[in-house]
Order: structure tokens, then C-alpha cells, then sequence
């Protein structure tokens, strides 16, 4: 009974864990879509004008991860 008390807890541990993990992601997700729609709605919404294929801008990105990861 103690050890499935135990493995149970353990298991509960790891959920929470991945439930963190992946509330953090998509924090980190939403900011990233506020930062693009807000930069192509200063680019007047003309998606050319961003950058030329899928590369995004990289100060601009790890700051908001940085923002997202020091959240409480």
C-alpha cells in the first residue's frame, strides 16, 4: 500500500513537472505571436515587409523567451 502510495506521488510529481513545462511553452508561444502581430500591424500588415522567408528576428525573440522563462 506504501509503495503505490509512493509511485503514485512520484507520478503526480512528474505530471505537474510536464504540466510546468508545457505552460511555460506556451507562454513563451503567445509572446511570440503578440511580438509578430504587433510588428506587422507597424509594417501595416504587409507581410513582405517583415523578412524574407521564416527567419525571425533573434534579440527580439530570446528576449521574450527570457521574459517568459523569469515569470513566476
Amino acid at each position: 500500500m506504501q509503495q503505490q502510495h509512493t509511485d503514485s506521488q512520484a507520478l503526480l510529481n512528474e505530471e505537474t513537472q510536464k504540466a510546468k513545462s508545457l505552460q511555460l511553452e506556451l507562454a513563451a508561444k503567445e509572446s511570440e505571436i503578440e511580438y509578430l502581430t504587433q510588428k506587422m500591424a507597424l509594417n501595416g500588415g504587409d507581410s513582405s515587409s517583415i523578412h524574407s522567408g521564416n527567419e525571425l528576428d533573434l534579440d527580439d525573440t530570446m528576449l521574450g523567451l527570457l521574459f517568459v522563462k523569469y515569470l513566476p
